[in-house]
């Protein structure tokens, strides 16, 4: 199809608009100006500056039209700035001008043009003809906000905010009130930013074209020395980021509309929270505590004592009586290097990481399931999906961005089931909520499969062709005793099986999950039985279905990819295995490696206590704050001979080591995060390393050499010539260059000459040949047959939207002041019973310990159960977590603690 521009021919894309179809032929925006136009966003026609002429033939009657939702037709005539356009544009703007202010027309001195700016500049300043509007705003100023300011003298009622706010977010806080001239943005209830229910995303900020809204950083109308794209260090959806640096600090960010990951949208913590890098509080030169207090010292000096000690405890113990604890925050090259230290320099296998403690039962369930622990699908896919099954997981709060984006699909109503035994936002939108009891996830699930198969749902021709073990796992679901199942998860067999059959009946079942799926004693079995349900419909290998897992921090699945776990080395290889030592030698370069799977975490601080494990190098975690259990964590610290923290704060952790050192941030140094569509992305250096800080990989490759081991990359730690070492170890990866990654990364597996991969599992094709079917009966957690007795309410974890794990660095930032404490959320029908009210503080305790903290009554939460999050210090609340963990894997069950509460 072709349509004309001024009398040319072009070809048309299908669905094209008359706004992109010449904005793509001219290439740049400035071919038609726009105002309320934004291309994240539904097309709107309400400012009319857009405006162009079209005629049916050459020299034909014109008809003047908004270019942003008209659409090309074939053999269109378009005459995008004739006379007629330009004084129409002019006496649009003209109009506008009435109604604002006269100082704000041209950019401030040191401040760079916004958008509309830069459309009267391109129009033409026209002279107004019109009287001043008399000001008709309410406290047009509002700045009760952390980030959020806004001047609504300078709004245009263009309606880009009140549409970004619903249509990028989901949140609807702003919206348009009065009429005529009075027309203005409001905030909630006509109140402030702070007191509205803002989730301080930012969206309306970037869409904004004037200044009437700002950020405290006024990063969009910055005159920056340069933009540095990056990567988000807070969670596993890895957006893109675009650093402004002035004068070798940064001063703002925006999110790049052309992200594949996160469409110019990012949440408060990576748009705002960035202010932590140069917080007093960074630790700046290397510490070694001497007589009880730390001490600044030199790197030479610390490396040395770190040196002797390491070796020292190796001739006397062995190695074995060492490791490591890596870390999810840090890049894939930095993880690599740890996990080579361990084996290959200081030879034993005990390296673990968060990235074990919270989703090893994912990898391991999905390994036995379909060969390969990971997402099979990306986040696009959403597209694509006519149901979604939300299992154990709250994206609004832990993901934001991939969170919006399900929740927008919620609110079109899209087939939704949401498994959580809290009321989330999202459950509260869903189709089905099943508010099971925390624990009885596997309960559930054999409900849902047993219903499935009892009305002849199941795809019999996908199960024939490409699964296995599926007439073992029909005949164990298929005679479960549904009412027994209804009474231990506490919900309702009809709504299990209105759910269960939607899963079935949707042509394309998206499944995602998060921790409280993985975070329970059955918490592999779990991860079995969702791929089950994908086995059995056949949701596996098309666009739009598969098992999604919602990755927590930044690189969780990247660590894991690394080899930062005991038994599986770089690629998930099996270490105890002879051909592949032999492969790892070959390739590190040793003669020998360790035999044997090494130690997790759990292991490490049993050993500890026993007085068999005598090391432990810790590279960015708050294990003391983080693990389960903190009393009996300290008491093992306390034992050791040797505690080193890698670190950026003085954590609670690092403040029990001998060493300490200054670690960079992800701001300061080079590498890559692979996000939880396994999508490898570039971290690029923004600023210098703050004081003596070094990068994480600097550090190893500088103790390597140390420890009498010559990296094969070189002393300077080069994350490119690292990666290059990655891809020559791990397969799939072995196509990944720096330069090949770009702006966007690529999702391995990644082919040799640089093709990546959208979707694994294509049509059925497991890389463990065919996919496996699971069944288990339902076992009570131990924590609960010990304890419930004495401790009758069931606490579970969560996350918040403003922090990130122990809020080691939001907690340095403004996202403080929005959101200062953990609350405990208790039923209000529970309160009453114990005297409790709202702003009471209570002492919650367990068989482990007691901690104090602030109460907010909420029926979200089902009588019996208590929820609370896990980032302030003065709570603590892994003081009162217990030791039980997945039977298969030893992640922390952190979603059922047995507790009690008592009015403070």
């Amino acid at each position: 199809m072709k349509a004309y521009i001024d009398n040319q021919a072009f070809d048309v894309k299908p669905n094209e608009t008359i706004l992109e179809f010449v904005r793509r032929i001219r290439s740049n925006t400035d071919a038609i100006p726009t105002m309320c136009h934004d291309k994240r966003l539904e097309n709107f026609g309400s400012c009319r500056v857009c405006s162009v002429e079209i005629a049916r033939k050459k020299d034909g009657d014109t008809k003047v039209v908004a270019s942003c939702h008209t659409p090309v037709t074939e053999a269109l005539y378009i005459y995008p700035n004739t006379p007629k356009i330009q004084k129409l544009r002019k006496n649009i703007v003209e109009l506008v001008l009435t109604d604002y202010p006269a100082d704000k027309v041209f950019p401030e001195q040191g401040k760079a043009a916004t958008p509309f700016q830069k459309t009267i500049a391109q129009i033409g300043i026209p002279n107004v003809r019109y009287p001043k509007g008399k000001s008709h705003l309410n406290n047009s100023k509002d700045t009760s906000h952390p980030y959020i300011k806004s001047d609504l003298d300078q709004c245009i009622n263009c309606y880009r905010c009140v549409r970004a706010c619903e249509e990028i977010q989901g949140e609807m806080v702003l919206n348009m009130s009065g009429r005529g001239f009075a027309t203005q943005i409001i905030k909630g209830f006509d109140t402030n930013f702070n007191l509205s229910a803002c989730v301080s995303c930012g969206a309306c900020v970037q869409t904004c074209p004037t200044e009437a809204l700002t950020d405290k950083f006024e990063s969009k109308t910055l005159i920056p020395d340069k933009v540095v794209r990056t990567t988000c260090t807070y969670c596993g959806v890895g957006c893109q980021l675009d650093v402004s640096v002035i004068d070798g600090e940064i001063k703002g960010i925006q999110a790049p509309e052309t992200a594949e990951v996160n469409l110019g949208h990012t949440c408060l913590k990576g748009r705002f929270a960035f202010q932590f890098y140069k917080h007093p509080d960074r630790l700046q030169t290397p510490l070694i505590k001497r007589n009880g207090k730390f001490e600044s010292v030199s790197w030479d000096t610390a490396y040395d004592f770190i040196t002797q000690k390491l070796l020292s405890i190796k001739d006397q113990f062995g190695a074995d009586a060492i490791g490591g604890i890596s870390s999810s925050r840090a890049t894939n090259e930095e993880n690599y290097l740890m996990q080579k230290l361990m084996r290959a320099v200081l030879q034993t296998n005990n390296i673990d990481g968060c990235a074990r403690v919270c989703h090893a039962p994912t990898a391991h369930g999905m390994q036995q399931a379909f060969g390969t622990g990971a997402a099979t699908n990306s986040i696009k896919d959403l597209e694509d999906t006519s149901a979604i099954l939300l299992f154990g997981a709250n994206p609004t709060e832990a993901h934001p961005v991939t969170g919006a984006k399900i929740k927008q699909l919620f609110m079109k109503g899209i087939t939704s089931i949401v498994v959580d035994p809290v009321q989330t936002k999202l459950a509260k939108l869903a189709t089905y909520h099943l508010q099971l009891r925390p624990g009885t996830n596997v309960a559930l699930l054999n409900m849902m499969a047993h219903y499935i198969i009892k009305e002849n749902l199941v795809n019999h021709t996908f199960i024939e062709q490409h699964t296995e073990s599926y007439n073992a796992f029909r005949s164990h679901v298929i005679d479960l005793d549904m009412d027994e199942l209804e009474a231990l998860t506490g919900v309702s067999k009809d709504l299990v099986k209105k759910a269960a059959l939607a899963y079935a009946n949707a042509e394309s079942a998206m499944e995602f999950h998060g921790l409280g799926v993985t975070e329970h004693y059955q918490g592999s079995k779990t991860v079995m039985l969702l791929a089950n349900l994908a086995l059995m419909t056949g949701n596996v290998g098309r666009k739009g279905v598969g098992l999604n897992p919602l990755r927590g921090q930044n690189n969780v699945q990247g660590a894991a990819d690394m080899g930062v776990q005991p038994h599986q080395g770089a690629g998930y290889m099996d270490v105890t295995n002879p051909d592949i030592q032999a492969y790892y030698k070959e390739k590190y370069a040793v003669d020998k490696l360790p035999k044997y799977a090494g130690l997790k975490i759990p292991e490490m601080i049993q050993g500890a206590i026993d007085g068999s494990f005598k090391a432990l190098w810790i590279m960015g975690e708050d294990t003391l704050m983080t693990d389960p259990n903190t009393q009996h964590i300290r008491k093992a610290f306390k034992k050791l001979d040797l505690l080193i923290v890698q670190e950026l704060f003085m954590s609670a952790t690092a403040e029990m080591a001998d060493v300490v050192l200054p670690a960079a941030s992800y701001f300061e140094k080079e590498g890559t995060f692979t996000n939880g569509e396994r999508r490898v992305q570039r971290v690029n250096k923004v600023v210098a390393p703050i004081g003596e800080s070094k990068s994480d990989g600097q550090i190893i490759i500088d103790m390597m050499y140390k420890l009498g081991y010559p990296q094969a990359t070189g002393r300077k730690y080069d994350a490119g010539k690292v990666l290059d070492e990655i891809a020559d170890v791990i397969p799939f990866m072995q196509g990944i260059t720096r330069e090949r990654l770009g702006k966007n990364g690529l999702q391995w597996p990644v082919a040799k000459d640089g093709t990546d991969t959208k979707m694994i599992h294509p049509n059925g094709q497991f890389k463990r040949g065919k996919g496996r079917f699971h069944h288990y009966d339902f076992e009570e957690t131990p924590e609960l047959v010990a304890h419930q007795n004495k401790y009758p309410f069931i606490l579970t974890t969560a996350r918040q939207l403003e922090h990130y794990n122990s809020g080691t660095m939001t907690r340095r930032t403004d996202n403080q002041e929005i959101s200062p404490n953990d609350y405990l959320e208790i039923n209000p029908l529970d309160a009453q019973k114990k005297g409790i009210a709202a702003g009471d503080s209570v002492r919650i305790f367990s068989d482990r310990g007691s901690v104090n903290i602030p109460v907010k009554l909420n029926y979200t939460v089902k009588p019996g159960v208590v929820r609370t999050t896990f980032h302030q210090p003065d709570i603590f609340i892994n003081r009162i977590t217990g030791n039980v963990g997945d039977y298969e894997t030893m992640t922390p069950e952190y979603k059922v603690v047995a507790v009690d509460f008592e009015k403070v």
